[in-house]
Formats: C-alpha cells, sequence, structure tokens
C-alpha cells in the first residue's frame, strides 16, 4: 500500500514491487519531474537494490489514445558487493518502438545514489530513500474487513490514527525532464516494471492511482491480472467489478440514494488506470483536482472517501522526511533509526 506488496512476483522481491508514483513540475524551469518507488520496507522486508533483470518504465501517451509514446526506460546492472550502488542507464523511445522492448536512446549512464546529468538537460537520481508514502494500514484492514466480511460501514476503524510506514525505507528512482519532450499540454501517465534477459519480456507490476489494487481490486487474482496487463484493457477487466464493489459499500454505509449510478461513475473515473498531468501546471491529487500528483498529497483521505461518498480520514498526515530540491525524496532512515522495528512481511 499504496501499492506494497500487492502482486505474485512482487511479494517474492521486492525490487520489482512498484508502490508509489509521483508526477509534479520540476525544480528547473519547464521541467517535470517523475519518481517511481519500490522494494516495500527496504533493509528490513525487502533489498535496496534494483534487480539487473528488471526494467523499469515511466509509460507516457500524450494524444489521449492511452497508446504509450513515449517511455523513459530504466535499467541496473548488477551491484558491487557492499551492495552501495550498481550501474544505471536511462534511455528514451519514442513512437512505435515505445509500445514494448528494451531499445531506445541513451538519456545517461552513471551509478545509483548520484544525480546523473541527462543529455536532453534533464537529471536523474537513483537509491535508498525513506518511504514517502504515508496512511494507517491497519485500519484499511480492519474497514475493508467490515465491508467485505461483516457486511458494515465501520468509521470507527480510523479512530487510533497510526502511520503504518513511519519509519520504513524504500528504493526510488527519480527523473526530471524537459517539458519540451511532450509536444502537448496534458499527459497520461503510468509505470511499469518488466523482467527480461532469460526469458522473454514479462509485465509482473504496474501502477498508475494510488490505492487501485488495495481497496479496489480484492483478490490476488485480479491484483496480478491488473499488474501484467495494459491499461487498455482496464475497463474490459475491472470495470463491472469496481462499480459493484463500491454500490455495495455506499449500499451499506446509506451515502448515496442511487448506489449502482454512484458505482458506475467511481468506475469510470478510476478506469483506465492512468495519472493524468497538465504539464507546467500544479500538481495536485485531492478532493477538488487530481493533476499528478505531489509528495505530500493525503491520496489516503481521498480515496477512501471517494469509496465511501462521505468524508473519511485515518488523520495521518505526511512526515517531514522530504527534500526541497531534486531528488526531493527523503534521505533513509538509519539502522539505529530502525532498531526496533518489526518486518513488515517475511519473504
Amino acid at each position: 500500500m499504496s501499492h506494497h506488496f500487492d502482486n505474485t512476483e512482487g511479494r517474492e522481491d521486492g525490487r520489482v514491487d512498484l508502490l508509489d508514483l509521483y508526477v509534479f513540475p520540476g525544480e528547473q524551469p519547464d521541467t517535470t519531474v517523475f519518481i517511481m518507488t519500490v522494494n516495500p520496507d527496504a533493509g528490513l522486508s525487502s533489498q535496496t537494490t534494483f534487480r539487473g533483470e528488471g526494467l523499469y518504465e515511466f509509460k507516457i501517451a500524450t494524444n489521449g489514445d492511452l497508446i504509450e509514446d513515449i517511455v523513459l526506460r530504466i535499467t541496473f546492472g548488477e551491484p558491487e558487493t557492499n551492495n552501495k550502488t550498481q550501474p544505471m542507464s536511462v534511455r528514451i523511445t519514442t513512437g512505435g518502438k515505445a509500445k514494448s522492448g528494451t531499445e531506445g536512446d541513451i538519456l545517461g549512464e552513471g551509478r545509483t545514489n548520484q544525480v546523473i546529468a541527462l543529455s536532453n538537460g534533464g537529471r536523474a537520481w537513483a537509491g535508498l530513500a525513506a518511504d514517502p508514502f504515508f496512511a494507517d494500514g491497519e485500519a484499511l484492514a480492519r474497514f475493508l474487513k467490515s465491508l467485505l466480511i461483516e457486511k458494515r460501514f465501520d468509521r470507527q476503524a480510523f479512530e487510533a490514527p497510526s502511520n503504518f510506514f513511519n519509519q520504513r525505507n524504500v528504493t526510488g528512482i527519480v527523473l526530471e525532464v524537459p517539458n519540451a519532450i511532450f509536444h502537448s499540454q496534458k499527459i497520461d501517465v503510468w509505470m511499469t516494471v518488466s523482467l527480461y534477459g532469460h526469458a522473454p519480456l514479462i509485465q509482473v507490476s504496474r501502477y498508475g492511482t494510488p490505492l487501485m489494487t488495495h481497496v479496489f481490486l480484492q483478490t490476488t487474482e485480479h491484483k496480478d491480472l491488473f499488474n501484467q496487463t495494459h491499461p487498455q484493457e482496464d475497463r474490459t477487466n475491472f470495470a463491472d467489478l469496481i462499480s459493484s464493489f463500491v454500490a455495495q459499500t455506499v449500499q451499506t454505509a446509506k451515502t448515496s440514494d442511487d448506489p449502482a449510478a454512484y458505482g458506475q461513475r467511481i468506475a469510470n473515473t478510476l478506469l483506465p488506470n492512468v495519472m493524468s498531468y497538465h504539464v507546467g501546471t500544479v500538481a495536485s491529487y485531492d478532493f477538488d483536482s487530481r493533476n499528478g500528483r505531489a509528495l505530500r498529497d493525503d491520496v489516503f483521505d481521498v480515496v477512501v472517501t471517494t469509496l465511501a461518498n462521505t468524508p473519511l480520514t485515518d488523520h495521518v498526515a505526511a512526515t517531514n522526511r522530504y527534500q526541497q530540491h531534486f531528488p526531493f525524496l527523503g534521505e533513509p532512515y538509519l539502522e539505529e533509526e530502525q532498531k526496533d522495528l518489526p518486518k513488515l512481511i517475511d519473504r
């Protein structure tokens, strides 16, 4: 959560478990930042490096047809024996070649934990960082249990706030690229991780907007299907499932006069599951505007309120573990800061 531990391959290897996507204006003029996080609970439950056979991609559609015509591809070499750094390459591919594959024009090469200057005037960074996501994951589990098993609407599930992700680390990939590459004022963005090398390219994780899999998809089979497919397939695969779940929720909560219509409206809003952003504008994922996503946006409250059609909050606020300047992600928590933390998952 946001998509932590949500796919079969990712539960076995956190290096290919996509967590969160952020899109917002860059620090340099006329640029956009893309942030991808992976490796939930890095250093305790997951590794602190990226997978050498992993293809990490930001996919961008610029003309509203949900066909990626720009892909930013990041790959890594094997880490050094001390696991401190590993080689990193950033490529860009456009047009028909953007649909699939591992090739692309090199924008920059370097190593993790250092800022890499890109040939198009942008920059890149990847490494260990504090998890920017904040939410009460245990409260969400209680809330969903009450809905799905006990068939009741439990507002009290959120009354004892606790940030489930406090003092946890992740690994992150941060790109800042010139807006000129888009040739469009509006972009639709999603990200994927695929495996390649010893077998055909296989997509194992996908992410568009926050909490899709943990809130709206209830089975492992549906979560895996989401992670392995393309946004163009979302309405066929998930519209009925999501609309019926949302309708059931608002009927239980008694927050809509027409639960079926509300469920259909939310399914249409969520699908296809991509993050839309008007280039050069302030990013905000909140109740009034879903335009990219900033690091401090309280997406949990937005999503559960949308689900229930009534104001809900987990009372958890963002930490101050961010940086004001590139690469924006906060410094990772040190071993002594985590000495009393249990693992979130045993692999």
